[in-house]
């Protein structure tokens, strides 16, 4: 998982490269309250030339048996919205948001879910891009399909029946809530067996959205008492923030990372065992 963010100067110096696509992940938060503009209306208003819109939340992109909860869509159905969207087995993904909420990094976890590594965050994300005097348009990009084949890594992914597992107290699995701070405080819940620890400080808004540091991510891994080398499930609101706990948690050198993508869109729709909030 190193190396997954690249910088500004690399993306405007490669944006041509016939093998790599620009995908803007921009959407706005689906598991608390928020008069935030649509990923749609963001891209609308301008964008990184090129790039393709994907919104997490979207129909192209969740499984519409579960549709309020977000969870990736199936292997066929994701595979159909990435040949349209110009992304096949050899494309470099260039994925960003808008360097506050970890969007891109939803997306570069269902990339692997379904086999597919080649895959980056540009750092800082749109609002960085501009700020660096960035081209931007309002053009929609019409890529030229792409042959995409999903190769499903089932441990990626966590199940209903796992965290159940968890919340009945009969798995040892560690699982962490990793909801943003701002959407985390409209909830007065939690999934029972759940530790907290927040997304918003794994991943950074004060840079761009990028990695904490080395060092303060130790010190959060610690004070959480979590054990790299057990299997670890991060869950959220809708599976954006526990996206980007992933990444961190990956590159904090953790080998069995899984994401609960219900999280609690579908935990409290489905009325699934709760504890209330710890304090603080």
């Amino acid at each position: 998982m190193n190396d997954v963010f690249i910088d500004i100067a690399w993306l405007q110096a490669h944006s041509d490269d016939p093998g790599l696509r620009i995908i803007d992940t921009r959407s706005k938060p689906h598991g608390g309250v928020t008069d935030d503009p649509t990923g749609a209306e963001q891209y609308a208003a301008g964008h990184i030339p090129g790039a393709v819109h994907l919104d997490y939340a979207g129909p192209e992109l969740i499984d519409p048996a579960t549709p309020y909860a977000t969870r990736v869509a199936p292997p066929e159905h994701f595979a159909q919205t990435m040949a349209a969207a110009g992304i096949g087995d050899g494309t470099l993904v260039i994925a960003y948001d808008d360097g506050n909420v970890p969007y891109a990094a939803r997306l570069l976890w269902m990339l692997a879910y379904y086999g597919h590594d080649n895959a980056k965050i540009l750092a800082g994300g749109f609002r960085e891009w501009k700020a660096a005097g960035g081209a931007i348009s309002t053009a929609v990009a019409t890529p030229s399909r792409a042959a995409f084949t999903p190769h499903v890594r089932p441990e990626l992914r966590a199940t209903r029946a796992e965290v159940l597992a968890v919340a009945s107290g009969t798995s040892t699995v560690q699982l962490l809530e990793t909801q943003r701070d701002k959407t985390y405080a409209q909830r007065d819940r939690d999934i029972a067996g759940a530790r907290r620890l927040s997304g918003s400080q794994l991943l950074e808004d004060a840079r761009g959205g990028r990695i904490a540091e080395p060092e303060r991510l130790h010190d959060l891994i610690a004070g959480a008492q979590l054990d790299p080398n057990a299997r670890t499930i991060v869950s959220c609101g809708s599976g954006v923030g526990a996206s980007g706990a992933y990444l961190a948690l990956c590159e904090a050198g953790f080998t069995n990372v899984a994401v609960y993508d219900g999280s609690w869109m579908e935990w409290s729709h489905d009325g699934l065992p709760t504890v209330e909030k710890a304090a603080g």
